[in-house]
């Protein structure tokens, strides 16, 4: 079982540590679902904490699609993120297609430049973000193809464009950690196998448990907040532990 905090300051992640956490997930601004965060602060949050520390490589909250400066921004960020120690890195990239599998559907996943990302990441590992949130479950499998071949890990989501919170997308969660499970064995072209899924989108002690007695899954992402405060609590995170250990 793995349990990811998002922490948006160097002293969540010590709290984050210190209440049981796995990894963290490093990014800015709460407000804002979460943004790359100061070069300072991965420093300082590696020299206090020995979990997984995965940045995350978002230049702005307004939608997944990124123009060419974006880009540049975000490949910057990641070889300096990568040079300070970052173990891991959190991004997603759609663009404008006008060949996508849905008719009715004007985004997808931008192969390219996702691929370049992680080709400059040097082999740590990638989750594509929520970006996946914005994809019909008709064209999951596809999308899923598209993002394993990008060279990603694992996935982020709360279950697809229906809702940002995962209790509200538990059937859609089993179906895709269900088909991530009967396809764990197989390997893509670059010799990858199946996605990890990480559930995330109001994670909280009170409904881990139920999440993962329902889904099946086995990686969970939470912000470990107990109030408006963007310090995460030690006090959330060990019950979080707690209830995701429950024999249910």
């Amino acid at each position: 079982m793995l349990l990811e905090i998002a922490c948006f300051n160097e002293q969540s992640a010590v709290n984050a540590a210190d209440g049981g956490a796995d990894r963290i997930e490093l990014c800015q601004d709460y407000k804002a679902g979460g943004l790359s965060p100061k070069p300072a602060v991965l420093q300082a949050v590696k020299s206090r904490v020995s979990i997984p520390v995965y940045v995350m490589i978002r230049p702005h909250s307004r939608d997944f699609v990124y123009n060419d400066d974006d880009f540049e921004d975000m490949k910057a960020t990641l070889q300096l993120m990568n040079n300070l120690g970052a173990d891991g890195f959190v991004f997603g990239m759609l663009h404008k297609a006008p060949d996508h599998p849905s008719t009715d559907w004007s985004s997808w996943i931008d192969i390219t430049r996702n691929k370049e990302l992680v080709q400059l990441a040097e082999g740590k590992p990638c989750t594509f973000h929520r970006a996946f949130d914005c994809i019909p479950k008709s064209d999951w499998d596809i999308a899923l193809g598209d993002i394993l071949e990008c060279g990603f890990a694992a996935i982020l989501t709360s279950g697809g464009p229906s809702s940002e919170n995962a209790v509200d997308c538990m059937d859609q969660l089993a179906d895709l950690v269900k088909h991530q499970s009967r396809n764990s064995g197989l390997q893509n072209k670059s010799g990858r196998r199946a996605l990890e899924v990480i559930v995330g989108g109001g994670v909280r002690p009170t409904n881990i448990a139920a999440l993962k007695k329902q889904t099946l899954a086995t990686n969970f992402h939470s912000s470990g907040l107990s109030s408006s405060s963007e310090i995460v609590s030690i006090t959330e995170v060990r019950d979080l532990r707690r209830s995701l250990e429950l024999n249910i």
